[in-house]
């Protein structure tokens, strides 16, 4: 699988994942309205040239970013703490291996 970083599409039906994205939802970046997904590392589908292909790496900094800009919080019910920038790194690189990225 391939790390994307997209933004939803405007449709009749609202705001949606654009159909090229085949798991997504994941690591909202606020500050721009970007969203990761997954694509297969071959697609038969043309993906725009403008959406941003990242490593396992890139995803890791990104969200280190957006972390030290809007904290993440830990993931619990009403949790008021802020994840560490190691439990962040730790999220992602979970993240990466369970979804089986390259």
């Amino acid at each position: 699988m391939k790390i994307l970083e997209y933004m939803l599409d405007a449709t009749e039906n609202g705001l949606m994942t654009p159909a090229w994205v085949e798991d997504g939802g994941y690591w909202h970046n606020i500050t721009d309205n970007t969203y990761i997904g997954l694509v297969q590392n071959n697609p038969e589908y043309h993906i725009p040239s403008t959406v941003n292909r990242l490593t396992a790496a890139q995803l890791e900094a990104r969200q280190v970013a957006i972390h030290n800009a809007t904290p993440i919080w830990k993931p619990a019910l009403e949790s008021t703490t802020a994840m560490t920038e190691a439990e962040v790194k730790a999220a992602v690189q979970s993240w990466v291996t369970d979804k089986g990225v390259d």
